[in-house]
């Protein structure tokens, strides 16, 4: 018999749902069960039996592991203590970093996508070196663009290097011996949540747990996280700031996420593939300084702490 063109073409398109029904059917399998494929090879493998009647065996389903419950905080300063804790051994942190930035006036949305790299001797945060390095910039129309720069912070001095603009800004934070941690809330100038205490975070905010990210770069993270929202106490942070809210993994603590609310703007801070203690490897060693003559020729503004009062005078 002959089939017309409707017919061959209706035939076509419910073999194509068929197999579409069929991939769908073969990985809810396998997320349900990783032992089909052996218990397919247990069933062709046994005995026929052709006297009598097969009957349908009797199979039990592997039992699914409970997924381990999300710790739960009774409150901010719950979660700030159980996150110092997981700090005290901080020795090194890396992940892959993305730097949003909105400007309220014009609307205008700007990403710098790189990687950040951060050690310190256990139990030192005076010791901390960390470097972000940003290799490609999106701007608000979407348009992407290479623009290596680097900063560096290590003994006091904060490097910012660009690397297509060929300048190099040096500015210092800290003098020789002093006591400076340049990732304290409040005090150092780049907003990343690594290595917090819980005293110098509740000396400069108030904080309150935090219900779920506003911003759509950390939403888009399919891992549970636990957080804390922190409003600046009059006169103990920076002015700029309105609040923030700093995210971490609900399992581990790492952080993974701040977002900023400032007068002029927001600032989001996505930390992904992070890992803490996993140790780092010599490219990411690397990052940590610059390769000897790397900036010769460049234009270098080097920008020194002011002598304090009284500094090198007699008694």
């Amino acid at each position: 018999m002959a089939c017309s063109k409707q017919t061959i073409r209706g035939d076509l398109r419910r073999a194509a749902a068929s197999q579409a029904a069929v991939q769908r059917t073969v990985v809810a399998c396998l997320a349900m069960c990783v032992t089909c494929s052996a218990c397919a090879a247990d069933v062709q493998s046994a005995p026929a039996v052709p006297s009598v009647p097969a009957t349908p065996p009797t199979t039990t389903s592997a039992p699914t592991p409970a997924p381990v419950p999300a710790p739960q905080f009774a409150d901010a300063d719950a979660l700030l203590t159980a996150v110092e804790r997981t700090s005290d051994s901080l020795r090194d942190f890396r992940a892959n970093i993305t730097l949003e930035t909105t400007d309220d006036v014009t609307g205008d949305t700007e990403r710098r996508l790189g990687q950040l790299v951060f050690v310190q001797d256990e139990g030192k945060p005076t010791t901390r070196r960390f470097a972000v390095v940003f290799e490609k910039f999106i701007d608000g129309g979407g348009r992407m663009d290479e623009r290596p720069v680097r900063y560096i912070y290590a003994d006091g001095w904060l490097t910012e290097a660009d690397f297509k603009q060929r300048t190099l800004v040096r500015r210092q934070l800290a003098r020789a011996g002093e006591q400076y941690d340049p990732l304290k809330p409040g005090e150092g100038p780049v907003p990343l949540p690594i290595g917090q205490r819980r005293a110098d975070v509740l000396a400069r905010f108030d904080a309150s747990l935090a219900t779920t990210p506003n911003s759509t770069l950390l939403l888009r993270s399919a891992r549970p996280m636990v957080g804390v929202r922190l409003k600046p106490k009059p006169g103990m942070a920076d002015r700029d700031l309105v609040e923030a809210s700093v995210w971490y993994d609900a399992q581990s603590l790492v952080p993974v996420g701040v977002e900023a609310q400032r007068k002029s703007g927001r600032t989001v801070v996505s930390l992904r593939d992070a890992t803490m203690n996993g140790g780092i490897d010599d490219a990411q060693q690397a990052l940590l300084s610059l390769a000897e003559k790397v900036t010769t020729g460049w234009r270098v503004d080097e920008r020194p702490l002011a002598v304090a009062p009284g500094a090198g005078n007699l008694p």
